[in-house]
């Protein structure tokens, strides 16, 4: 029996970026984007825990210690890395690419079709899904609503919304390229979560992914945030440096909303869609 499927499940609907009042207004009013680095959002779980942070970004390959028939190929495979490091996290060994930990990425919150049920007939009709709680706590070091309710004003967790994202996407790329970025080197990227530990203490994972696509891959621990990501992929070190500070690609508020509130219990979604049915 053949079962509806969605024909593009990874097209999205809505984006979102959870972020705190101080820069929403300055995204809102001035277009002001701050890319970070998956170092930094490295020592972010160092010390704050994950959620945010994450010390596992950027993860090449990964394999246990003591694993020496299946480490040393892994090893040869990636030598011509010469910034290759390895970090180790109990018995296991993380691979990692020192000059791509250091890229600027900027993240999203992508709402895929695959989030809806699929429908069982065509036509205009409602469709119900939600965004996890843990979402939005991850985004807020998990604080409670009394504790959000304490902070000031600038620092209270809210969350953008980008209304029309291809236009956003445009502005964005367009400042990249007058500040000398080439287009090759603008990557956006959707983000795909695998289970680390999928095959146990003496498993090993080969991403396989050319540098720097390792940065879009992460734990599936992180997969409520159905994350895509602008790559900045060069080497160019004045661009680096002009992208470790904000930039600004002019007025948003055309294109974006702002909602203030705290979404502790997640957000439930309502969209009232036209369904047709896909071409064989």
């Amino acid at each position: 029996m053949n079962e509806n499927r969605w024909a593009n499940p990874n097209s999205f609907s809505l984006v979102l970026r959870c972020t705190k009042m101080q820069y929403a207004r300055s995204f809102f009013k001035n277009g002001q984007i701050k890319f970070s680095t998956p170092e930094s959002w490295v020592k972010y779980e160092e010390e704050y825990g994950d959620g945010r942070g994450d010390r596992l970004e950027g993860t090449i390959a990964t394999f246990n210690i003591w694993d020496i028939e299946n480490s040393l190929p892994i090893l040869k495979k990636y030598s011509h890395y010469t910034d290759l490091f390895s970090v180790p996290i109990g018995n296991r060994i993380y691979l990692k690419r020192k000059r791509d930990m250091q890229l600027p990425c900027f993240c999203l919150y992508y709402l895929k079709n695959s989030m809806f049920p699929c429908p069982e007939k065509t036509g205009i009709q409602e469709l119900k899904t939600s965004i996890p709680y843990s979402y939005f706590r991850d985004f807020a070091d998990n604080l409670s609503p009394e504790e959000v309710k304490k902070l000031p004003e600038d620092e209270k967790p809210v969350i953008i919304v980008i209304e029309n994202y291809p236009e956003f996407k445009q502005r964005l790329t367009r400042k990249l390229l007058e500040i000398g970025l080439h287009k090759d080197e603008i990557i956006e990227a959707e983000v795909h979560y695998c289970d680390f530990n999928k095959y146990g203490e003496f498993g090993y994972w080969d991403f396989c992914q050319n540098s720097p696509m390792e940065l879009a891959i992460k734990n599936i621990r992180f997969q409520n945030q159905s994350e895509g990501r602008f790559i900045i992929n060069t080497d160019n070190q004045h661009i680096l440096q002009l992208l470790s500070g904000p930039i600004e690609i002019g007025p948003l508020d055309d294109i974006c909303t702002v909602c203030d509130r705290y979404l502790h219990d997640g957000m439930d979604i309502v969209a009232k869609v036209n369904i047709e049915q896909a071409n064989k």
